[in-house]
């Protein structure tokens, strides 16, 4: 039963990276003292009295950039998506990704 439990986690972690690499995305983890001011302010304006959480820089194949920033605030989880130049392109309730719950859209 583990083995094949392993088997099928494995097989799934190579597909998501197989269809990431097709994609040409790349996605790195980004520490928040890294982050650029502008994505920081928008971040803030868009989850006033919010607190960073964490943050990813996804670089597609033709070179866009946007910021993926998690944000807690007032006990909920957000997920705010910036572009590089801190225009705000999404910003949803994070629903634990763990439940397979979809994202809500915020206005």
């Amino acid at each position: 039963m583990f083995k094949s439990l392993f088997v099928c986690a494995l097989l799934a972690l190579v597909s998501a990276q197989v269809f990431a690499e097709e994609k040409g995305d790349k996605e790195e983890k980004i520490a928040i003292k890294d982050l650029p001011k502008a994505i920081v302010d928008a971040v803030n304006t868009a989850q006033q009295g919010g607190t960073i959480t964490d943050a990813e820089k996804e670089t597609a194949k033709d070179g866009t950039v946007v910021y993926e920033v998690d944000v807690t605030n007032g006990g909920k989880k957000y997920e705010v998506k910036v572009d590089a130049s801190g225009k705000v392109l999404s910003n949803k309730i994070d629903d634990d990704d763990e439940k397979g719950e979809k994202k809500k859209e915020t206005k």
